[in-house]
């Protein structure tokens, strides 16, 4: 190797360690908001209990994604947090991978440790699209990055090179685990029409 070509590998080597820090600063935000883990979690159906003779039903396997995480500033009005949840097909006519895209906003969250965030995949759709393999989560506030992570960890933006597919990622209000351990969340941000 010439030294031309030396200098040049080493300015490359210099321009690509300068790119990947800047990724991963990007994803850590300018602060206030901190990710701290990311849960994947298969949970079946929760069965509630009512007052009157009911049958009893079958219960199936959703998968939960829950992020934790932590805010510094005394009162937040809101942070969107953008999952990106990377499926890999395992049924015959199903694509090879499929990447759901879903947004939930929470309102009024309070500074503290240990605030969550969760979405989930229907039964149905793992049992269509297959097992889930990555997940990713963004958080903004006022259309600004505050904070990312993936699971498992990742320095490229996995998600930026695929065309996501909407609707199918369901908040907490839209299932059955809406009512359980109510308090551990923080409030969705509810959408009106009309206006």
């Amino acid at each position: 190797m010439n030294h031309k070509t030396g200098l040049l590998c080493v300015v490359a080597s210099l321009l690509l360690a300068g790119a990947v820090a800047t990724a991963q600063a990007q994803m850590e935000g300018p602060g206030g908001v901190q990710i701290k883990r990311i849960e994947l979690k298969k949970r079946p159906t929760p069965q509630y209990q009512l007052s009157v003779n009911q049958m009893n039903g079958k219960s199936r396997d959703w998968v939960g994604v829950t992020t934790e995480f932590d805010t510094e500033a005394p009162w937040t009005d809101e942070l969107t947090f953008t999952y990106f949840v990377l499926v890999r097909g395992k049924q015959v006519g199903a694509p090879k991978q499929s990447m759901f895209r879903g947004k939930v906003t929470y309102v009024n969250i309070e500074k503290g440790r240990g605030h969550k965030s969760d979405v989930f995949l229907h039964p149905s759709t793992l049992a269509r699209f297959g097992d889930v393999e990555k997940v990713a989560v963004l958080v903004e506030a006022n259309g600004k990055l505050m904070a990312g992570d993936s699971l498992p960890k990742a320095n490229l933006r996995w998600w930026e090179q695929m065309t996501p597919v909407d609707g199918m990622l369901l908040n907490r209000t839209q299932t059955p685990f809406a009512m359980i351990n109510f308090d551990d969340y923080e409030a969705v941000k509810m959408t009106t029409t009309g206006q």
